[in-house]
């Protein structure tokens, strides 16, 4: 979750909503709307995203391709090695995970959570996981 961007985020939807209401010439007043949209596209690109990933999850099976991965849930935010784990610890993920050479790791914006998936060297899902913050 990030909270710095999501609080920017709604100072500019309301920035732009005091403008929009506020002021009475019109130049002023597309302005504060710009500000509205190109807020609300944000946060619509960021929800359209996580739902992807979330429905798009679930579709993955234990012995898909990288590129099968890719398709359904398009460019992972973070690719690491087999030495990184959840908390950036370098024990966790070879501890848990034999064969692992590649790990996606996909953070959604808004919600502290993430969908995991580790590879083996012939670039086949060995395990998946959605960590959700309690």
């Amino acid at each position: 979750m990030n909270l710095i961007s999501i609080i920017m985020l709604a100072f500019l939807l309301l920035v732009g909503l005091a403008i929009a209401c506020a002021f009475k010439r019109r130049l002023v007043r597309f302005s504060g709307l710009g500000m509205v949209t190109f807020a609300l596209a944000i946060a619509g690109f960021f929800f359209w995203q996580s739902h992807r990933w979330e429905s798009g999850f679930d579709q993955i099976q234990v012995g898909d391709s990288r590129e099968r991965v890719r398709q359904i849930m398009g460019a992972p935010t973070g690719a690491t090695d087999a030495t990184i784990g959840i908390y950036g610890s370098k024990r966790f993920a070879v501890d848990l995970i034999q064969g692992c050479t590649e790990q996606y790791w996909y953070y959604p914006f808004y919600t502290p959570e993430c969908w995991w998936i580790a590879f083996d060297a012939h670039g086949q899902v060995l395990k998946t996981y959605h960590y959700i913050s309690p």
